[in-house]
C-alpha cells in the first residue's frame, strides 16, 4: 500500500485504544507541524481503511484491524 511520510509516521504513532488527534500529536515528532497535518493524514488513511473515526464521540480515532496489519508490516520492515 501506499502511504505519503507523514501517514506511515502517523500509522506507527497510532494504537487500537481511541485517541484525540491531540493525544496523536503529542506522540508525533515535533517537526511535524500544526493539528491539521494530523488532521489531515487521518482523513487519508480513513479512506484507506486504516484508521476508525468512533461512531458515538466526535473526535476519535484508532486503528482498524487493517491498519494493525500494515502498521506490523511497517515495523517489520525497519
Amino acid at each position: 500500500m501506499n502511504l505519503t511520510p507523514k501517514q506511515r509516521t502517523l500509522l506507527l504513532s497510532l494504537t487500537t485504544e481511541w485517541q484525540t488527534p491531540i493525544q496523536i500529536a503529542g506522540r508525533l515528532p515535533k517537526e511535524w507541524g500544526n493539528l491539521s497535518c494530523v488532521n489531515q493524514s487521518l482523513k487519508g488513511l480513513m479512506r484507506k481503511g486504516l484508521v476508525q473515526a468512533n461512531p458515538v464521540m466526535f473526535g476519535l480515532f484508532r486503528l482498524t484491524t487493517d491498519g494493525t496489519t500494515i502498521m506490523e508490516l511497517e515495523l517489520g520492515e525497519n
